[in-house]
């Protein structure tokens, strides 16, 4: 009798962890389930991220539009610069690009050639930088990120989309547009972020 007690104790405890082995596997399936849509949604987001136009191209469409034409005084400068050709290519850049308004402002009463092309192509470099990267890898968290442009200076945005031209006083110079389209837009050499200033180096 007590063997066949303790057969139905191992009998017993058996069957009970056979079904809680069954049934955490049951509760996982989901979580599965749950974490392959996430990781299919993430694959698309970058794939979405991507372009097949240039930043070059990009800038051209924007100047082209027949309604609400924008960038037409960048493509300008770069033509100006002659380093259009730049960002026609396959190297990987992250452009801060000042709107027309931004431009107008700068310029005053002055016009591109006023400046020398050489000087309108170290205002456009102080405008990029090597790399693509989007706006988790432009605007912090916390305290303001330093950004080594072309030029060689860099720039400081902070948790804003601000950028300050100067660590030393963190005073906003310009800001990173960030709704209607103009935030993180996507090139097969990079990415644009638009600008409502034009940046100049402070010594």
């Amino acid at each position: 009798i007590i063997k066949n007690l303790n057969i139905m104790r191992i009998l017993s405890s058996f069957g009970i962890a056979l079904l809680m082995i069954l049934f955490i596997s049951c509760e996982q399936e989901p979580v599965s389930d749950e974490l392959n849509t996430a990781d299919a949604s993430a694959k698309a987001s970058v794939a979405a991220q991507k372009s097949d136009e240039s930043i070059a191209a990009i800038v051209v469409q924007f100047a082209s539009a027949e309604e609400d034409a924008q960038f037409t005084l960048l493509l300008a400068a770069l033509n100006y610069a002659g380093i259009t050709s730049l960002f026609a290519e396959s190297d990987q850049y992250t452009v801060f690009a000042p709107t027309d308004a931004a431009f107008e402002r700068f310029l005053g009463d002055n016009s591109l050639t006023d400046f020398t092309p050489e000087q309108v192509a170290a205002i456009l470099s102080y405008h990029v930088t090597e790399g693509r990267r989007f706006s988790n890898s432009v605007v912090p968290k916390n305290k303001p990120r330093q950004i080594e442009t072309l030029l060689g200076p860099s720039i400081y945005v902070n948790s804003s989309a601000g950028i300050d031209t100067n660590d030393s006083d963190m005073e906003t110079d310009a800001s990173i547009l960030v709704g209607a389209g103009l935030f993180d837009i996507p090139a097969s050499n990079g990415v644009i972020h638009v600008i409502d200033e034009v940046l100049v180096r402070e010594l």
